[in-house]
């Protein structure tokens, strides 16, 4: 869907350094790796080949208050298995959560699929993408956009699993959906209760706005304590569990970085307290996961409390290797020797510059140092380490731009990824919008020291001179796949080298546009990189997902 924002435009971009052409067809790193391994594979590898977190705390939640809950992993994957549920008309309604989607085409897509085998349903859509769309736009749009998504209701929330609940316990006892907060809904479901379907600002309910199309109810804090609603992962069974879990031990971010908009929406960061983890870590240890990923953005934030945890899980000798996000200004060797004799196995670096100055205009409090002090420590003990950076913010230069190549090429992280600022409206920068002359929004913006065409310009730079880091297209690929392909038989040092082969072939592309079909040669190198040797044994776990 990038591809319509035109060649010229860093949404392009940002889709073209993912994948290599093949026989005129693109090949994202994953994909290319299905190829090559193909005959021997009985499920697709997939970066998403693990229970779905939102699935995993929503259904937890739905199961806590009385709901009964059925699931769809992975959309595509799983459209015959989802098209038998629909055909059987069992279901109350259909949520559809948005976690990683950064337009409505997904949502209307499943909406129509839906449509199709069940013309009954209702259906729900909420999570991160909604809420931004409610934050940046007004009732009268989302009117307009809601009713083109094709949803019958719309979660209000930056949580909103109670909503959610009380959207199912009103539809299965008649009730009318008037008093629920955070919630939006058609009008035409008014005409349940014996209300008029049509209406104005005047008639809608107390609290509640009406649209020519929804009616807005009115909005309240919603908060979930995590301490009181663990996720329940055996309510999945280890079949659906598999090797591979997501946990999150922490709301919210301590931070305000200008660039970022989740602490503005999760609200006051809050976490679990070491004994909490720990009983869930024992969980996941008897369900047999051999591989955890923390979500938490600041993981090692607070020092002590995460040197508590190591510890524990140090005592508690758990079989299992886990990753997370790291905070370099947080960590010291102490800290990373512990992190090592834990299992963990590699970190997401969320550096965003390699200039002291830019990290001060992004409202950082890490700096260039403190990276370059971790990057070789966590190397010296065995811990893989991404580096992601961000070109573009306002007061990018060609000058800042240099010092994260000079960083990249000198500290030399296994792999790193160079983006393009994305310019939020919810963000703590745009309250500089006018002194910074930011204009425009998204992929597309302009500002006093550079314009985002520039800044794609920049990228394609550094992705031609860093040569020793492996380029990671984390759109259909990912940090995950690089410990998903370690659990399936591929080492490490092969994944990266097969991912340095494939960055090579996308560098090319770049410099070459007129010629986009792969080599032979490359063709022939990543064949040889990208198979597999253990699959046959170590992936049939994971094909029970």
């Amino acid at each position: 869907m990038k591809f319509s924002f035109g060649k010229n435009s860093g949404a392009y971009q940002d889709q073209d350094l993912t994948f290599v052409t093949h026989q005129g067809k693109p090949y994202r790193a994953m994909d290319m790796l299905n190829l090559i391994n193909g005959d021997q594979l009985s499920h697709p590898l997939s970066n998403l080949d693990f229970l779905w977190p939102t699935i995993a705390v929503l259904g937890s939640f739905l199961d806590k208050h009385g709901c009964t809950f059925d699931y769809i992993n992975q959309f595509h994957f799983e459209k015959e298995q989802l098209r038998q549920k629909l055909l059987k008309n069992e279901y109350l309604l259909v949520a559809i959560t948005t976690t990683i989607y950064v337009t409505d085409f997904p949502i209307k897509d499943i909406v129509e699929f839906v449509r199709t085998y069940n013309k009954k349903v209702l259906i729900i859509a909420g999570g991160p993408y909604i809420k931004n769309r409610i934050t940046d736009s007004s009732p009268p749009k989302l009117d307009l956009e809601f009713n083109g998504m094709g949803v019958d209701l719309v979660v209000n929330s930056s949580e909103g699993q109670m909503a959610l609940v009380n959207v199912i316990n009103a539809l299965k006892r008649g009730q009318s959906l008037d008093g629920i907060d955070n919630i939006i809904y058609r009008k035409e479901l008014r005409e349940r209760w014996g209300q008029p379907a049509e209406g104005s600002e005047a008639g809608a309910p107390g609290g509640s706005s009406a649209e020519r199309f929804f009616v807005f109810n009115g909005t309240k804090v919603e908060d979930n304590p995590l301490e009181e609603n663990p996720v329940r992962f055996e309510l999945f069974g280890p079949g659906a569990v598999g090797r591979f879990v997501s946990l999150t031990t922490a709301k919210s971010c301590p931070y305000a970085c200008a660039f970022c908009s989740f602490p503005v929406r999760a609200g006051k960061y809050k976490y679990l307290e070491v004994g909490l983890v720990e009983h869930q870590l024992d969980r996941l240890k008897a369900l047999g996961v051999d591989t955890v990923t923390f979500l938490d953005d600041t993981f090692n934030v607070p020092k002590p409390r995460f040197r508590e945890m190591l510890r524990m899980m140090i005592r508690n000798q758990y079989n299992f290797k886990w990753n997370s996000f790291y905070r370099s200004d947080q960590g010291d060797r102490e800290t990373i020797a512990l992190m090592a004799e834990s299992g963990c196995e590699g970190v997401f670096l969320g550096m965003e510059s390699g200039s002291d100055t830019m990290l001060e205009k992004m409202n950082k409090t890490s700096r260039r140092r403190h990276y370059a002090e971790a990057i070789p420590l966590l190397r010296e003990h065995g811990i893989y380490s991404h580096a992601n950076m961000i070109i573009g913010f306002p007061g990018e230069t060609p000058e800042t731009v240099q010092e994260t190549l000079d960083f990249l090429q000198t500290y030399q992280p296994d792999t790193y990824k160079a983006q393009l600022w994305y310019a939020e409206t919810n963000t703590p920068v745009m309250q500089k919008k006018d002194e910074l002359r930011l204009k425009g929004f998204g992929f597309n913006w302009s500002h006093h020291t550079m314009d985002s065409n520039q800044a794609a310009g920049w990228i394609d730079h550094i992705v031609r001179e860093v040569h020793a880091s492996a380029f990671l297209p984390q759109e259909g690929f990912g940090i995950w796949s690089i410990f998903y392909l370690q659990r399936l038989g591929m080492p490490r040092r092969q994944v990266l080298d097969f991912l340095l082969a494939f960055g090579a072939e996308v560098r090319r592309k770049r410099m070459v546009p007129e010629v986009q079909e792969i080599s032979s040669g490359s063709l022939k190198t990543l064949f040889e990189l990208g198979r597999i040797g253990k699959v046959l044994g170590q992936h049939a776990s994971v094909a029970t997902l």
